[in-house]
């Protein structure tokens, strides 16, 4: 999920709850749940855990690597490469890295 609001439109969906019967279980109003699927308001996590329940959800959080920006980029130009190309620009690569070792 990119953010709360798309969250909270998809467990309801999946719940097969309309948004007038997620406030109910959630003990909320409508117009809350509207307002955070449309993204004018932001739920806390509290609430998000609760408007889960109230879905049979339960939230976890994870955190994991994501990968620098550069790095997409530079293997996406790689894997467009040949085996050859990659080995000419691999033996490019170890020379600028020997010499910037030896300067450093």
């Amino acid at each position: 999920m990119d953010s709360p609001h798309q969250l909270v439109r998809t467990i309801r969906r999946a719940a097969g709850l309309s948004q007038r019967a997620l406030a109910r279980r959630a003990g909320t109003s409508q117009p809350a749940i509207a307002r955070y699927e449309r993204g004018a308001a932001t739920p806390s996590w509290e609430t998000l855990q609760r408007l889960a329940t109230a879905c049979g959800r339960r939230l976890t959080i994870e955190a994991g690597i994501a990968p620098e920006p550069h790095d997409v980029e530079l293997a996406r130009i790689l894997l467009e490469l040949s085996p050859l190309e990659r080995l000419r620009a691999l033996k490019r690569y170890a020379r600028l890295h020997d010499l910037a070792r030896a300067r450093a």
